[in-house]
């Protein structure tokens, strides 16, 4: 069999596949088209940049000419190929200073391995449906290792015999056998023992072994035994055909099966069932076999993931327990950081509807530092090989991946803000080229004004990390275990810097003084007298509406109105209205974290919720777009805004004693301190 290396993602003219594969022009279109039909390899316009993900739209569809200069081959794999009689060794494409990295790529094949393990499945056949093919490398892998774990197939027989060399069975011994009494100790010239006997001359025991042999015989060419790690293992001369029929063999397993309660034993029983069931089939593509991936992006993910300590599903118990954060009155202990993120709602013909979706970041963990803070580290792991040519980027996350960074950012800030994260981070985690030999590095970053600044937030930039590959699989594997210089290249911000400031001086708004803050509002007689004679009665619940953002009349411009930084950390509301003496006291809609549930919405889509109460709905004289809106729960109507709080009057000073309150407008929303 013939050895031949190729590198993802590079780009193969025919003719250099024809040479490569030391074939004449037809073969080497058959093995094209084999290779295209399992999407190993895919056609693409010469244009396309060598290494740049792949997408369906930039595979070519039907066959080309074979001097075509518009049109490459690029193998979208990483792994091994049996074809015929060639061997392919297909290796990432961050691999650029070697041609045939075999000890680069033997370490790939054990990050596979460890990363098909979390499936605990063995990949029997290529393909879907009727293109569905027998895998005969993996299921040969799979064997071999059992049995370099497990040993061969054994089915032990309890012996019992007097005075033999097992175990002494004393119960059986003393009531079964005669004992001389001496001194008035008991003692026996005869015992019953018990032993463990092996057949080694069994039949599923001997198939096994000529299996075992039969793989090692397959596998033991051109490396491909050393490339996985395993020894020869030629237990026996005897063939398959030794062993009777197809049929006949194919019985004494299933026989055995049945008989076989160990689960282990049972797997096993089953993969030679199939092995052999195999071997008789008649497939067009039987020459044809694989171990590896085509989506070797998701083991660069999951490696990293696990580099990085990966937290994003870990429950708050276990949190708290490893002293990465406190948990608070609103704490729910079975819940994670993922649960913390809030998915969009839509709102179909003024009715919220139910849809399947997530927003799940790929990495998120905490990680306490040597300040004292716990710090957030938001990261991806991205395989793509970014470069810089001549001033111009290439192989770089398109413009979603990178606006998806910062939203995952602002997603999280009720987790950020519940548990006091005092430093965040934000980063794409890249391989580097092995050309480079490089030890990992800070790259650079992605700064997008327009995702980074909204209303209170400064979100910090996007970093890009490139990482030496070979220390990321080392960390993986297990061969290397301080992630601590990984994290310390990676630039932290305070969250103080950007989660809340106040506009007139950009100082900083501390939100955790102990303090319980209420939310006070003004609504409309109309809507105030329609709570207060219909709603509250029922205990129904309402909302209460503030504008968020409108367009200046002079200049035209798209602008938020100013709103006091600690709504959200409200959790209850005191509203009033003109020409009436009482007020409305009620607990606000709060988020899973204990916040304020705030929602920004169009002012038609209010309007829309509105229409069916006898109120009209009047927009705010500065012509607002959108409007902020807060579900008020358990209200009731009160002569007193508050306990604490007698009078409107005395409701006023608390709403000055808070230095942050608008004061030009008495009717937008306050907050007191109580």
């Amino acid at each position: 069999m013939k050895l031949v290396y190729f590198r993802e993602g590079r780009h193969y003219s025919f003719a250099q596949l024809e040479t490569l594969f030391s074939l004449d022009k037809e073969k080497t279109k058959k093995n094209i088209g084999t290779l295209k039909k399992y999407n190993l390899l895919k056609t693409v316009r010469k244009d396309k940049p060598e290494y740049s993900e792949l997408s369906d739209q930039d595979s070519v569809i039907g066959e080309i000419p074979d001097d075509s200069s518009d049109f490459s081959y690029v193998f979208s794999f990483v792994g091994v190929i049996l074809l015929d009689d060639l061997v392919l060794f297909c290796y990432p494409k961050y691999i650029d200073n070697e041609e045939q990295p075999f000890e680069k790529l033997k370490t790939v094949i054990k990050v596979i391995e460890k990363y098909n393990q979390k499936e605990q499945l063995v990949h029997l056949y290529n393909g879907e449906g009727e293109s569905k093919q027998f895998n005969r490398l993996a299921i040969s892998l799979h064997i071999l290792h059992d049995y370099f774990e497990n040993g061969l197939y054994s089915n032990q027989q309890e012996l019992v015999e007097l005075n033999g060399e097992g175990e002494i069975l004393w119960d059986k011994t003393i009531n079964e056998t005669f004992a001389f009494i001496k001194n008035n100790s008991p003692y026996y010239l005869d015992v019953y023992t018990q032993d463990n006997t092996q057949n080694d001359f069994d039949f599923i025991r001997r198939l096994h072994a000529a299996i075992i042999s039969q793989c090692s015989r397959d596998l033991n060419h051109d490396k491909i035994l050393d490339l996985f790690g395993l020894a020869e293992a030629e237990l026996m001369d005897e063939t398959l055909e030794d062993f009777g029929d197809v049929d006949y063999i194919k019985y004494r397993l299933e026989k055995e099966i049945k008989n076989q309660f160990v689960t282990r034993k049972q797997n096993l029983l089953k993969t030679l069932y199939t092995y052999i069931s195999e071997q008789s089939s008649n497939q067009s593509d039987a020459s044809f076999s694989l171990y590896g991936t085509n989506a070797f992006n998701l083991v660069w993910e999951t490696a990293c993931g696990e580099m990085f300590e990966n937290m994003k599903s870990e429950t708050l118990k276990k949190l708290a327990e490893r002293k990465l954060i406190s948990l608070n009155e609103h704490s729910d202990v079975k819940s994670s950081i993922s649960d913390y993120i809030e998915i969009p709602e839509w709102i179909i013909n003024g009715q919220k509807v139910s849809y399947k979706g997530d927003l799940i970041p790929d990495i998120v963990t905490l990680r306490k530092e040597d300040s004292g803070n716990t710090a957030m580290y938001i990261l991806d792991g991205k395989y793509y090989l970014l470069s810089v040519t001549n001033g111009e980027l290439s192989g770089n996350p398109g413009i979603q991946d990178v606006v998806k960074q910062y939203v995952y950012n602002a997603a999280l800030k009720s987790f950020i803000d519940s548990f006091q994260i005092g430093e965040l981070a934000n980063a794409f985690l890249i391989p580097a080229l092995e050309s480079e030999n490089a030890e990992n590095q800070n790259y650079g970053e992605v700064p997008y004004w327009t995702a980074q600044h909204s209303g209170f937030n400064e979100l910090p930039s996007v970093q890009v990390i490139k990482l030496n590959a070979q220390k990321v699989w080392d960390y993986y594997l297990g061969v290397q275990t301080d992630n601590t210089p990984i994290f310390n290249l990676i630039q932290k911000s305070p969250t103080k810097n950007y989660l809340y400031h106040n506009e007139n001086d950009n100082s900083i708004i501390q939100i955790n003084d102990g303090k319980k803050h209420i939310l006070v509002g003004f609504m409309r007689k109309e809507y105030f007298d329609h709570v207060c004679d219909k709603l509250l009665p029922l205990g129904n619940k309402f909302i209460f509406y503030f504008y968020a953002t409108g367009i200046e009349k002079e200049s035209l411009q798209f602008t938020h109105y100013p709103m006091h930084p600690y709504i959200d950390s409200c959790t209850e509301i005191i509203l009033f209205t003109e020409g009436r003496n009482n007020f409305i006291r009620g607990k606000l809609s709060l988020t899973q974290s204990g916040r304020c549930k705030i929602d920004e919405v169009a002012a038609t889509t209010l309007e829309n919720e509105l229409k069916n109460l006898p109120v009209e709905f009047v927009k705010s004289a500065s012509n607002a777009k959108t409007y902020y809106k807060i579900t008020v729960e358990q209200a009731e109507s009160s002569e007193r805004p508050y306990e604490s709080i007698s009078t409107y009057s005395e409701l006023e000073i608390k709403i000055k004693e808070n230095g942050l309150n608008d004061v030009l407008f008495r009717t937008s929303p306050k907050v007191i301190d109580i």
